[in-house]
């Protein structure tokens, strides 16, 4: 189904809705976006850099707080299978990703489950899933989120929201999603965080990459991670580097986990030249 004065497709896959938008031309390319909220993409997408591309941009299910909530617990792979569907459900045969933190573990499962979709990754600063990570950090980590975890069991979202942010992202957040978001869309963010809390997070603990599943992603991806961001991140990096056959990094200058939507100019531009050097072949 399509609302055509907003240019928004709502598709059906099995018993989650998931909307997308769906505009422009040429290579498509997928934006799939982080958790806590949806709206990492829109100064991304709207960055010229990326004007000579067909965007299809969804908004996951469980991050839309007018529609119905998912009502079973949602994997990576489910998301992933979502991202597959809506690309699917529009005819595209093969797209590049762009991907941000839990959104980057999504296109890797893309990639591993239905690799003829995916032609390259972009994937931004990818989310701190406990595999990814030496035993004693991922306990470390967890213990970090449990307060974060506890305030949002309790009903406190403004909390769990705040503390989650300023710990995984920057001090500076609230400016940051006022600039490029305005009041509207930070109270937006902090409304519909809830998803993530009770259900995304707990599917990033569960989600992993065998080293044989990671070996047969030969599309190429691109690692990109902010040089102000935590040895965490930067760690991560270094390991899906060395799992994934056809990989390279970029180390963003001043960049930390909210390089969405702090410098869209950059990372518009490093998507664009990466899927250029990429291209999809003509009989795809």
């Amino acid at each position: 189904m399509t609302d055509g004065s907003a240019g928004r497709h709502r598709l059906g896959v099995g018993e989650e809705t998931v909307e997308f938008t769906d505009r422009g031309s040429g290579e498509a390319v997928l934006l799939v976006h982080a958790g806590v909220f949806a709206a990492w993409f829109p100064t991304v997408a709207d960055d010229p850099a990326l004007s000579g591309f067909r965007l299809v941009v969804p908004v996951r299910a469980g991050y839309n707080s007018a529609a119905p909530a998912p009502r079973r617990h949602l994997t990576l792979g489910d998301h992933a299978q979502h991202c597959a569907a809506v690309l699917d459900s529009v005819g595209i045969g093969q797209a590049h990703v762009l991907a941000h933190s839990s959104g980057s573990l999504i296109g890797l499962q893309l990639a591993a489950d239905r690799p003829d979709l995916v032609r390259s990754l972009v994937l931004v600063e990818p989310a701190a899933a406990p595999s990814l990570l030496p035993p004693e950090v991922a306990a470390g980590f967890g213990q970090v989120l449990e307060p974060v975890m506890a305030a949002a069991a309790a009903g406190d979202l403004g909390a769990a929201f705040d503390t989650f942010m300023r710990m995984v992202c920057a001090e500076d957040y609230r400016t940051v999603l006022l600039t490029a978001l305005g009041p509207e869309g930070l109270q937006r963010a902090e409304r519909d965080c809830g998803f993530f809390f009770r259900d995304e997070v707990p599917a990033v603990g569960e989600w992993s990459l065998p080293a044989s599943e990671a070996s047969r992603i030969a599309q190429p991806v691109l690692l990109v991670q902010g040089d102000a961001s935590s040895p965490v991140v930067h760690g991560i990096v270094s390991m899906l580097a060395a799992m994934l056959p056809n990989a390279e990094t970029m180390s963003v200058d001043g960049a930390d986990h909210l390089l969405p939507l702090r410098d869209p100019v950059t990372l518009a531009g490093i998507a664009a030249v990466f899927a250029t050097k990429h291209r999809i072949p003509a009989n795809v």
